[in-house]
């Protein structure tokens, strides 16, 4: 085996090391630009006693959008049937049925994008002087009450938020992803 011979079997060792560590890259590359536009959909509710005022927001903390596929609410296990925001507005009549209060309801369509850092208030009640409720008794007949909303990344990784079990859990988790190095 001549130098010759030696310099070309560098050459092509030293090519195969470049090729592995470029696909190697490019792997890490796209882990990262997953994990760079990654949503994070979450409820946050508040309240203000003095004033009767009880509000639900829906907020995107996640790093990406959040394509929204599914929207659903629930009362006691029963998904809530309408259009726009009759299932909110049907919600409270069955859970505020003794109390005076009104109300704005939003809804998020099937398809709309929530931008990064998004926030949107889904409920705002404010109860009358005489309905005497505190923010335990709101969240007590809340406590009934399930939304769950079903969104995806644009890389099309599935996601779902429930309230009923707390959780905003990834559907079919990519090991990839989740791998430590």
């Amino acid at each position: 085996m001549g130098w010759s011979d030696i310099t070309g079997l560098s050459s092509v060792v030293i090519a195969v090391c470049a090729l592995a560590l470029t696909i190697w890259q490019g792997k890490q590359i796209q882990k990262h630009n997953r994990l760079s536009v990654k949503p994070h959909l979450a409820t946050w509710s508040h309240s203000d006693e003095d004033e009767g005022v009880y509000l639900v927001e829906l907020i995107n903390n996640g790093l990406g959008p959040a394509v929204i596929t599914k929207f659903t609410l629930s009362l006691d296990g029963r998904p809530i049937e309408g259009q726009g925001t009759e299932p909110i507005e049907k919600l409270l009549k069955d859970l505020f049925q003794e109390f005076s209060y009104k109300s704005k309801q939003a809804y998020i369509a099937k398809g709309y994008a929530m931008a990064e850092k998004e926030k949107c208030v889904l409920l705002e009640m404010k109860f009358d002087e005489k309905s005497c409720i505190t923010k335990t008794g709101i969240e007590d007949k809340f406590a009934r009450a399930a939304l769950t909303i079903e969104y995806e990344s644009f890389y099309g990784e599935k996601f779902v938020l429930s309230t009923e079990d707390e959780s905003n859990n990834k559907i079919n988790q990519d090991p990839q992803l989740n791998a430590k190095h």
